[in-house]
This record gives structure tokens, C-alpha cells and sequence, in this order.
């Protein structure tokens, strides 16, 4: 009876990896209720309760992950509601999986691959110099202008015109960023007109140009994992908490985040940091 349900439901989806998906779903879900029950199951009969079950068993016993049990519970609900009835159970959080930011190693590592002796190679170290070193969006990386930035022998500031929200912040630099901001304002080509940051051709660079920068340079670099322009700003960022010390307040503004909360995340300790804290306790 089950499976004619199945069937039937199975044939009001659209697409074919749909209904092979949600075919082994409810095929897995016949087999466990017989063996729970020593019942058929009848989707027009089933309860939140026999759901919770099933939901249970995916999560404790098959260990599956949140995204497997809930498409599993996705696929219940759709052949109870095709025979007339709802199944008021919800589905299990997501967890992400936390950022890891760079080592200092790593980041020598990525600079050092896009080491060169052309202009292209001075702007490629001075665009991941200045987003490890700054926390820059990549967004504000690309829409900066040379009159944006100001650097003396022992200071410099940039300042973000087109932050998040439009609204406009001042951003200290550091010792290492004003250096590698330096050597390629020393061969920036003068076709670059007001644009801080330009491509071979002399147009403004898009951040998917940036984000295949940084992504191609980990390769080459040979960092695990795949590391993007937002991985560059988490390291800026936890680096300056765990290392420099910063306080959130500050960290906020340099960041361009509106509220202490979006900043707060960057506190979350990993398994290192809680190893290292507890140590000598």
C-alpha cells in the first residue's frame, strides 16, 4: 500500500533528481516503520508523533547530517500532504562550519606566490596585503580611490566611501600594508586615472577578479581548503582580537559593522585557542 503511495506521489514532481531523492527517502522510511511498527505505514494516516521517530532514528542512530534529515523529512511531508494531511514537525538547524582564519605562515605563504617583478604583481600583494591587514570587504577593495588613501613615512589611513549601508569610515594602516601599498603606487600605471585598483586593460577590477585572485594564489600557495576574500577579512579580524588585543568597540568601527553582535563572533574560540587558554590553569 506504501509503496503505491510512493509511486503515486512520485509522479507529481517535476524534475527526475527530485523524485530519485525523495524515492530513496520514503523507501528508507517504509523499511524502518515495518520494522518499528511490524506495520505498513499509510500516508494519509501517519502522525507528528511516528515523524519525530523517524526523525530521531535519522539523527542518533544513522548519525546523518542536518541537511540529510531534514531532505529526508522533506520528502515525508510532501507524500502525507499529497493525500490530504499536514505533518507539523520541524526539521533540524543547520550548523555551519566555523571560518578558519590564516597563520601567519599561511599568509607569508600567499603573499610570497604573488611575489613578481610587474605591476600586476605589485597591485595582486598590495590588494591581499591591504584585505588581510584591514579586514576590507572585498566590495570596498574595488571601489576605492588613489585620493582615498593617504600614507606618510610613519602612518597612513584609508578611507571607505562605499561601505555597507553607504556608510563612510576612516580605516588605519598598518606598517606592512602602507609598504605594499607603496611599492605598487610606485608602478601603478598612469592609465589607472583615479581607480586605486585596475586590471590589465585598465578598467576598474570586479570583485569576482579579486575573489580569483586570492583563490588561485591559496592554490598555488598550496592552503588547504578554498580561501575567499571573506576568509582574508576573518583573519584580519580574529587576528586583531587574539593577537593585537583589540577591543570589540574599535574592531567594530575599523570593520564597518553597525551593531557589537556582528563583531561578537569573532570571539568564538576554536579548539586550539580553548587548549591554549586552559593550559596553565
Amino acid at each position: 500500500m506504501f509503496t503505491d503511495q510512493i509511486n503515486g506521489y512520485l509522479r507529481t514532481l517535476n524534475t527526475s533528481s527530485t523524485q530519485s531523492a525523495y524515492a530513496l527517502s520514503l523507501h528508507q522510511f517504509h523499511e524502518w516503520y515495518l520494522s518499528s511498527y511490524g506495520e505498513e505505514p499509510d500516508a494519509s494516516l501517519l502522525t507528528a508523533e511516528e515523524a519525530r521517530e523517524w526523525r530521531s532514528y535519522l539523527t542518533n542512530i544513522k548519525r546523518f547530517s542536518a541537511a540529510t534529515v531534514n531532505q529526508r523529512l522533506a520528502a515525508l511531508r510532501g507524500v502525507v500532504r499529497h493525500y490530504g494531511r499536514s505533518l507539523p514537525i520541524k526539521g533540524m538547524k543547520k550548523v555551519d562550519a566555523p571560518i578558519e582564519p590564516l597563520n601567519g605562515r599561511q599568509i607569508g605563504r600567499l603573499l610570497a606566490v604573488l611575489e613578481g617583478p610587474r605591476w600586476l604583481d605589485k597591485r595582486n600583494v598590495a590588494i591581499v596585503s591591504l584585505m588581510v591587514r584591514t579586514g576590507l570587504r572585498v566590495s570596498e577593495v574595488v571601489s576605492l580611490y588613489s585620493e582615498d588613501l593617504t600614507i606618510s613615512e610613519r602612518k597612513g589611513q584609508i578611507v571607505i566611501r562605499q561601505g555597507k549601508g553607504l556608510k563612510e569610515r576612516t580605516v588605519p594602516l598598518s606598517r606592512l600594508a602602507r609598504a605594499a601599498l607603496e611599492e605598487y603606487l610606485e608602478v601603478r600605471p598612469s592609465f589607472a586615472n583615479h581607480i586605486l585598483f585596475v586590471s590589465h586593460s585598465g578598467s576598474p577590477m570586479a570583485s569576482r577578479d579579486v575573489q580569483r585572485l586570492v583563490g588561485n594564489a591559496s592554490n598555488k600557495a598550496g592552503i588547504s581548503g578554498s580561501v575567499t576574500p571573506h576568509i582574508l577579512r576573518h583573519t584580519f579580524a580574529t587576528r586583531a582580537l587574539r593577537q593585537a588585543k583589540m577591543d570589540l568597540a574599535t574592531l567594530s568601527r575599523i570593520l564597518g559593522h553597525e551593531n557589537l553582535t556582528t563583531t561578537a563572533r569573532y570571539l568564538h574560540p576554536d579548539q586550539n585557542m580553548m587548549s591554549e587558554m586552559i593550559e596553565d590553569l
